[in-house]
């Protein structure tokens, strides 16, 4: 291993000092944010409808451990297994605040991509897509991966298209939607993300990974040496930490100029009538992303023929992580929805959801050594499935001490990626940026 581990003495205490910048990384550590006061998050459509996972213990109690993983959503569980299974002898231990997935990872659409969004796809990420496929395969579950999706990219404007493939009123007819003027078909790959998660929380039980529920990381030392995390039930001193947070990361001072938290909403409606599925094109086209970058709608098809709608609400100041869902919130949402599908205004809707995205501004993931021993993995952009699964694994094995050169290639460190705006302007900013493309949406 990289690090002698087995050599940690057990019960180092946290100090109360700062973690010493390390200026060759440029880290511009903030003081951490009270995770605590998010309120428990209600299960998506995912996790509703699938057998819920057995519960882990609270943290109670100091322990020592050779790596401690901040986050039981994708990049964690995924970290966590490579760990072990690559190296049995370890002792691995996964602190989440809530419960395992309730974050980002069972609150998105299950669009697996081959490429980082916003980015080309590669060799490297093309391995990263195999690994998936190969951790079904290999641990012999099922998380319905579905490699011949048909999907639209979805244009309201010809402007913003070379070469459609359909447009107009055919392009209406197929989708039941006249809000668009043109789409680009590809084939898309999906996955169920509840599944997943429950996929790779069994896999760590079977390795015998260490995994704690409602243990939020409310500080983390380095004062004493090795990296010492403080939750409310206890102290864990590791050899090696991973922060696999994605969205929750600013909420530790890591990252706060990198990242920026943005809150989308999905809405699931009732199955629909054999009338109203015919009518959506879901059987066919069944996912639809919108073309851009922040205000952006996705459409996708559930196994049981509900329609899927994830829709922006926008960014709160200081990177808050939650989003107290008021009457107008609602209201917006269901607006955006009848705009693009006035033919659902008699749907009920069954399940809501609250989710949230880190953003970068160049549309590449913080990844790396952002401090000796702690280690980043976030900022995904709304495209993370397929990016966490397989960085997870490549930061198993470099803590494990193996050289992989698709990490060399991936890793982009918070000092090499730009700033966004500072936080007393970000959020006027973004909001207003959302408010005027809503006004847009309504000129349509």
């Amino acid at each position: 291993m990289k690090t002698q581990h087995k050599a940690l003495i057990a019960g180092a205490a946290a100090g109360a000092v700062a973690i010493p910048i390390v200026a060759a990384r440029k880290l511009n550590r903030r003081p951490a944010r009270d995770i605590r006061s998010e309120p428990a998050r209600a299960p998506s459509y995912w996790m509703a409808t699938i057998p819920e996972i057995p519960p882990a213990p609270q943290l109670a109690g100091d322990i020592t451990v050779d790596v401690a993983v901040v986050g039981g959503g994708f990049t964690g569980l995924a970290t966590a297994y490579y760990l072990k299974r690559h190296d049995p002898s370890i002792r691995v231990a996964l602190l989440e605040a809530q419960t395992m997935g309730s974050g980002s990872s069972t609150r998105n659409t299950g669009g697996v991509g081959r490429q980082l969004r916003g980015q080309e796809s590669t060799d490297a990420t093309q391995r990263g897509y195999e690994l998936i496929r190969s951790f079904e395969e290999r641990e012999e579950l099922a998380f319905d991966l579905n490699e011949e999706v048909a999907a639209l990219r979805l244009h309201r404007t010809l402007e913003t298209i070379d070469g459609p493939d359909l447009v107009g009123d055919e392009l209406a007819r197929q989708i039941g939607s006249s809000f668009y003027q043109a789409a680009e078909a590809f084939t898309a790959s999906s996955l169920h993300p509840g599944k997943f998660i429950t996929s790779l929380v069994n896999a760590n039980r079977q390795l015998d990974v260490e995994l704690y529920e409602h243990t939020p990381v409310t500080a983390l030392d380095r004062s004493a040496g090795r990296p010492v995390l403080a939750t409310p039930g206890g102290q864990v001193t590791a050899g090696d930490v991973v922060l696999a947070t994605n969205a929750y990361t600013p909420q530790l001072g890591v990252a706060v100029d990198q990242l920026l938290v943005m809150h989308q909403r999905v809405i699931v409606t009732q199955p629909l009538t054999d009338e109203e599925w015919d009518l959506s094109g879901l059987g066919h086209w069944s996912m639809r992303l919108e073309h851009g970058t922040y205000y952006t709608h996705t459409v996708r098809a559930t196994p049981d023929r509900r329609f899927f709608f994830r829709h922006v609400l926008g960014h709160r100041s200081q990177e808050a992580v939650s989003w107290n869902i008021d009457e107008r919130d609602i209201a917006t949402g269901w607006r955006e929805l009848l705009r693009r599908y006035p033919w659902l205004e008699n749907a009920s809707i069954d399940y809501s959801w609250l989710g949230v995205t880190a953003r970068t501004r160049d549309l590449w993931p913080v990844l790396g050594e952002i401090e000796d021993h702690v280690y980043l993995s976030a900022g995904y952009n709304g495209g993370g499935v397929m990016p966490s699964h397989y960085f997870g694994y490549l930061l198993a094995r470099r803590i494990l001490g193996h050289a992989d050169s698709d990490l060399d290639q991936l890793i982009r460190l918070p000092g090499e990626h730009p700033s966004w705006p500072p936080e007393s302007l970000r959020h006027p900013i973004f909001q207003g940026a959302m408010r005027y493309r809503r006004l847009l949406d309504g000129r349509r």
